[in-house]
């Protein structure tokens, strides 16, 4: 058989071998799709103004086959924002804090969670001397400085008031995305009754409604009312979008991605977190076993890894900045304040503005820190300074990541 082809290959002509070996269109497309993946940048909403938000929200994208691994608009994401204290260079230099962004790596795949064993022996010893405070704090949200995952749903949409902008990431709260979910499903049964076979009503391709989000002041707190507007027409996708859906990243390559940076720097984290709540849970058994078996499972060729004295360029994702604190944790932080109504005596008005300042420093920007200047008007202070950066040069990972800002911060401004 082998003979024979290369008997074929032989007594074929210069010609022949250039035609037999053309690009089809299918796959000269599939080609296209698959590169465009390496370059494409991801924009993500945020809800920082005041006022009604029209969103169009897409559906999961298929594989080039044609098969999809889960059906619907949203992936639910486990994550928490790490706070590090870098010591100082020298005994009399002052200590500062470095900021990472990780998800559950149970999520990602593998088989154990360091962040949730931690907190669940931790929980256990604090109980265990009867200090149910300390365990309360431990087991409650890292915004009270606990270990408990903020849970959320990721999702793309394309904001209907800025259409020509295209896809971007949303990230929905739990209660947010349930009261979504809600509403979906009672329109949903109202189509049905009529039409049977009628798809999703907010993410279908031809017959998805405008989600409506409206961010309001309720006294001194904030709150969003989520609605779906199924008077107005519904708003069918053109091909142009669906093609940009289709070379997007996967939002799994996005917000599960994990590596040995991430697991490096949850170790050093939970050394930290041992001597804050003055515990050993790090020299316990489980503990041990759980970061062996943790760093077995992950790849061998992953070079990645963490050190306070650098800014690993392949630690960070085309989604975060696993390795400094980013503006949208900045925004996320500020809106929790809102909402809990926390005035800036508060010791998380104070840890905020600490992040603030430490995005300053991190990002090289020409802002004055006063006293007498509010948090919220030094997040739009940064917003403005990173507009007006000037574009830096393709080798230079830190500027890259401050260009991305200032395409989110624009995306945001209305």
């Amino acid at each position: 058989m082998q003979e024979s082809n290369e008997k074929d290959i032989l007594t074929m002509s210069v010609e022949e071998m250039f035609v037999a070996s053309q690009e089809s269109y299918e796959a000269a497309q599939q080609r296209a799709i698959e590169e465009s993946k390496s370059f494409s940048k991801t924009e993500f909403f945020r809800m920082d103004k005041l006022g009604t938000y029209h969103l169009r929200v897409l559906p999961i994208a298929p594989s080039a086959d044609g098969r999809c691994d889960r059906l619907g608009y949203e992936y639910p994401v486990r994550q928490i924002l790490m706070e590090l204290i870098r010591p100082g260079a020298t005994p009399t230099s002052k200590a500062s804090s470095v900021y990472v962004s990780v998800t559950r790596a149970t999520d990602s795949g593998f088989s154990v969670d360091l962040i949730d064993t931690y907190r669940k022996l931790a929980v256990a010893a604090a109980n265990d001397r009867d200090d149910e405070k300390l365990a309360e704090k431990i087991g409650g949200g890292s915004f009270g400085g606990g270990l408990k995952y903020g849970y959320g749903h990721v999702m793309y949409i394309i904001d209907l008031d800025e259409r020509a902008k295209g896809i971007q990431m949303l990230t929905l709260s739990h209660s947010q995305f349930k009261e979504l979910d809600e509403r979906k499903f009672k329109l949903w049964q109202k189509k049905l009754s009529k039409s049977p076979g009628f798809p999703c009503p907010i993410s279908s391709v031809y017959n998805g409604y405008a989600v409506e989000i409206e961010k309001r002041k309720n006294g001194g707190k904030t709150e969003y009312v989520v609605d779906i507007d199924h008077v107005s027409d519904s708003i069918a996708l053109t091909n142009e979008e669906l093609a940009k859906l289709m070379a997007a990243p996967r939002i799994p390559e996005i917000i599960y991605r994990y590596n040995r940076y991430l697991y490096e720097a949850t170790i050093e984290f939970l050394k930290q977190c041992d001597a804050k709540f003055e515990m050993n849970i790090m020299d316990s058994l489980d503990m041990k076993y759980a970061i062996d078996k943790l760093g077995e499972e992950l790849p061998k060729d992953d070079k990645s890894s963490f050190s306070f004295d650098k800014r690993a360029k392949d630690s960070r994702g085309n989604a975060t900045e696993s390795a400094g604190i980013s503006l949208d944790d900045l925004f996320i932080r500020q809106e929790e304040l809102e909402q809990q109504k926390l005035g800036d005596k508060s010791p998380e008005y104070q840890d905020l503005r600490a992040m603030i300042r430490t995005y300053i420093e991190q990002e090289k920007l020409d802002i004055r820190f006063t006293r007498g200047t509010s948090n919220k008007d030094l997040l739009d202070m940064i917003e403005e300074a990173l507009k007006q950066a000037p574009e830096s040069a393709p080798d230079d990972p830190q500027g890259e990541d401050a260009q991305d800002e200032v395409q989110s911060s624009e995306r945001r401004r209305r």
